[in-house]
């Protein structure tokens, strides 16, 4: 699937990005030295235009204005369309959308997120920002610091994001989404889907205002998510599993289990288990923190994310859908280690 960033006629891709994690995996995009206010990022990835809704015109084939019999234009009344206004003074179409649609621009929607987490437009905690399908949709990413694990132990960092999303379309909502990814390797780790509402939405209609004034719960959602997630995490480091346990055959069983195949399926499934205990045993798992289920927990993501057979592309978008097959895999990985 493409990325569907939106790229200028110049080339050059509608995001930015800040310099303190990895590169994107598409490659585009402005960097950006170190966290941004919302206004500099907003700028940086050209995300920083209006958008403003209009009525809709009926027109030929030939895009001819169809008139009414007094010459006046024929109307669509069920029918709105949203466009943006581009600083040049042109203006770009992006979708047509119902009546009781309500334009919040992507600065508006990006302070409420602020606020959210107790930051303010002028605080630089933005890691990117980036606009999709031609204008019609946004996104960014708000950097909220990092919880350590075990501080006295191995001090594993695990860092915390709010991520933003918005449509112009009148198909996506405006959604606030707490995400958090392993520093040493960007895994993305998802985690109390079952404990937890992690995701804050509220549709473009006219209760909008109203409904993100409740967005405060996504804060309080995200510190109880992060206390449960220090809690199961140091309960994955107590669990022992030296090279040759009987508990890595019962975790990998749990998670890949034998089903009738042919010949081939069983092979590439050996092939598997073979991968995932060697990635196990490396400096970035075991290797770096002991022989214990969270490095077992680890190794089974950094082999879904990374490992398994399938585009890169696929696997970035699979690791971030909260419904995906390698989601729910993750889940039981984190459930059969602590069983």
């Amino acid at each position: 699937m493409a990325h569907e960033i939106e790229i200028n006629k110049d080339g050059t891709a509608r995001f930015a990005y800040s310099d303190t994690g990895v590169a994107p995996w598409h490659k585009l995009g402005t960097r950006v030295a170190g966290l941004q206010t919302a206004e500099k990022m907003l700028m940086a990835a050209g995300a920083d235009f209006d958008v403003v809704i209009t009525r809709v015109a009926a027109v030929d084939s030939e895009g001819n204005l169809i008139r009414n019999s007094d010459g006046s234009a024929l109307i669509i009344n069920d029918s709105r369309a949203t466009v943006r206004q581009n600083t040049d003074g042109s203006f770009d179409s992006l979708a047509t959308v119902g009546t009781r649609y309500e334009i919040r621009q992507n600065s508006e929607v990006l302070e409420r997120a602020l606020a959210v987490v107790g930051a303010s437009s002028g605080d630089a905690v933005m890691d990117t920002v980036g606009v999709l399908r031609g204008g019609a949709r946004f996104f960014a990413t708000i950097s909220l610091g990092a919880l350590v694990i075990d501080p006295a132990g191995i001090n594993d960092k695990i860092a915390r994001y709010l991520v933003v999303s918005s449509g112009h379309d009148g198909v996506w909502p405006i959604r606030y989404a707490n995400t958090d990814i392993r520093a040493v390797c960007n895994n993305t780790v998802i985690m109390g889907l079952k404990e937890a509402e992690r995701t804050f939405t509220a549709r473009h209609t006219r209760n909008v205002d109203t409904a993100l004034e409740d967005a405060q719960q996504v804060l309080k959602i995200s510190t109880a998510w992060a206390r449960q997630f220090e809690l199961q995490a140091e309960k994955m480091l107590r669990v022992k599993m030296p090279l040759g346990s009987t508990k890595i055959d019962e975790v990998l069983l749990k998670v890949f289990p034998e089903e009738k195949g042919t010949a081939r399926q069983k092979k590439n499934r050996d092939e598997t288990m073979t991968l995932i205990r060697s990635i196990y045993r490396n400096e970035k798992n075991a290797g770096g923190y002991g022989f214990n289920g969270w490095s077992m927990y680890n190794a089974i993501v950094e082999y879904l994310d990374h490992y398994r057979g399938t585009s890169a592309n696929e696997r970035a978008l699979a690791s971030m859908d909260e419904t995906s097959s390698v989601t729910q895999k993750k889940l039981i990985a984190q459930h059969a280690v602590v069983s």
